[in-house]
């Protein structure tokens, strides 16, 4: 028929437990990672806490973040730049 015995169902519910474990163990790494990265404050670049808002600047159109250093296109004059 269809063939079960005790040592199929005991293989089953081992390798049934070994996937549940291990995504609890790898939700546990991810855990403490996100902590990590949370506690030192820098992420690798698309992080939850790493949004900023562009604007088109007005004299080149390029986007860039509000309140620039300096201008990516190297005017001086950039309207874009902190005051």
């Amino acid at each position: 028929m269809l063939g079960f015995s005790l040592s199929k169902l005991l293989v089953l519910i081992l390798i049934i437990a070994a996937i549940w474990y291990g995504f609890k163990w790898v939700g546990k790494l991810d855990k403490a990672r996100k902590a990590r990265l949370r506690e030192s404050g820098s992420g690798s670049g698309s992080g939850e806490g790493d949004s900023r808002d562009l604007a088109e600047c007005p004299a080149c159109g390029t986007y860039v973040t509000v309140g620039l250093d300096e201008c990516p296109e190297g005017r001086g004059d950039c309207p874009m730049l902190r005051s």
